[in-house]
């Protein structure tokens, strides 16, 4: 019995890890991607440029906490965050982009 336990417990926290790994290259790309966002931003925009960056940053933030974390409600938590981060800035931006 605990061989058995010892063994679903180990192919879970393999599981786990191929999951985390493969979310944080995910979440990586996006950060590149807000990267090249604020360096593709008009100089004029200020806000915009601010805005990028800080969302970089901020996914750098949860890349760094799913890292540490084998918590799955708080990993969801973080992603859910980032996901309405995200959805704003993206709304703020076509907004802007409008106004062109």
């Amino acid at each position: 019995m605990h061989k058995r336990i010892t063994s679903i417990a180990d192919k879970f926290s393999l599981d786990t890890q191929k999951i985390r790994f493969e979310l944080i290259l995910q979440l990586k790309t996006l950060a590149e991607m807000a990267q090249q966002k604020a360096h593709d931003t008009h100089p004029t925009e200020t806000q915009t440029k601010q805005d990028w960056t800080r969302l970089a940053a901020y996914i750098s933030q949860v890349i760094n906490g799913i890292s540490k974390t084998y918590d799955e409600t708080e990993i969801n938590t973080e992603l859910q965050d980032l996901e309405n981060k995200v959805a704003q800035l993206t709304k703020e931006d076509e907004t802007t982009s409008d106004k062109r």
